[in-house]
């Protein structure tokens, strides 16, 4: 999104990261395959769970018919101000076997915005919220980026409801490197609002900013990251001083959200299976952030890089993410049935 994801600045050397490519000629793919259309077009349910009096988002596919046994899910979290629709192109190709989820996190994409200040323990309780509500028996939580910072605390809070946890692109850094992305964040203020929306549209970035080739996934997901504004309430309670078009996430989403010195305790001490996707252009691809997941993970925890992806790994590579999601769960649930 425009809102930037700070992942762990203060402890990163200037320059590209160690694994970045001399040189990155890019194509842009503009036009959407077929692929991707048959993806988008795939049958699905949207769904609402309430917590804490908030309604939470989110979208479901593959869900056992009326009648039909209940099956094993997977929940897709999104990353920092992103929502649902980043894993539309990617769920419909798990479905088959498992029920798929891809939610809103509180106070992004069509989530309700919470009163109060949002906590690492308010995402923790959406994400289970969304296990339970899909009754997914059990469920794989998958988390990008922010949404893998959540993730895991929602894994290492209640890990013996889950068959297992993703952590995709998130690094869980040293004890003398934690940083708080949010400590220092200035009150908040109203996102802004443009006349029109192609101006809107024009502004959404990727954050962290990087080349993409895929364009086409970048515009779709642009424009289901924006909501029209307006000084009446829309059906969220959402308003706007000004008429026009803005983002839909909550500006003060991460005002005084504290992350917490125990990350590392926690990726080591779960109780559920773990594993760690890192996109192989990406700064937590390098070699060190890698080692340390190993070191912290414990033999038994698979760690492993995407080739040709950086941060947003399901938009560069988006097959071999699938599959990489697909083989994990499936010999999870092999191992587990077993």
């Amino acid at each position: 999104m425009s809102y930037e994801e700070r992942p762990q600045n203060a402890n990163k050397s200037d320059g590209p990261p160690s694994n970045a490519p001399l040189e990155e000629p890019l194509v842009e793919i503009k036009e959407p395959p077929l692929w991707f259309t048959r993806a988008l077009a795939a049958p699905r349910e949207s769904r609402h769970v309430t917590v804490d009096g908030t309604p939470i988002h989110y979208l479901l596919w593959g869900a056992p018919k009326e009648g039909e046994a209940p099956k094993p899910g997977i929940v897709f979290v999104h990353g920092n101000g992103a929502h649902a629709m980043w894993f539309a192109h990617i769920a419909p190709f798990l479905s088959e076997q498992f029920q798929v989820a891809s939610m809103d996190l509180g106070g992004m994409g069509e989530s309700g915005w919470r009163p109060e200040r949002y906590t690492r323990e308010s995402y923790a309780e959406e994400i289970i919220s969304v296990v339970r509500d899909a009754n997914m028996t059990p469920g794989y939580v998958v988390g990008h980026s922010f949404g893998g910072f959540v993730s895991l605390i929602a894994a290492s809070t209640y890990g013996e409801e889950l068959g297992g946890f993703i952590q995709v692109d998130f690094g869980v850094r040293p004890k003398g490197e934690h940083e708080e992305w949010f400590k220092d964040n200035p009150p908040p203020r109203p996102t802004r609002v443009y006349p029109d929306y192609e101006t809107a549209l024009g502004r959404f970035r990727l954050a962290p900013d990087q080349p993409l080739a895929n364009r086409f996934i970048f515009d779709f997901i642009a424009k289901e990251s924006l909501r029209e504004a307006t000084p009446v309430p829309d059906h969220l309670g959402r308003t706007s001083e000004a008429a026009g078009w803005t983002w839909k996430f909550d500006p003060k989403i991460f005002y005084g959200l504290v992350l917490g010195a125990d990350l590392n305790e926690r990726f080591a001490d779960m109780a559920c299976r773990k594993a760690v996707v890192m996109g192989g252009l990406s700064w937590n691809g390098q070699k060190e952030v890698m080692d340390h997941h190993r070191k912290v993970g414990g033999d038994a925890t698979p760690i492993f890089s995407i080739p040709e992806a950086r941060h947003h790994v399901m938009l560069d590579q988006p097959h071999a993410f699938t599959m990489a999601i697909q083989g994990l769960v499936t010999a999870w649930e092999a191992e587990r049935l077993s």
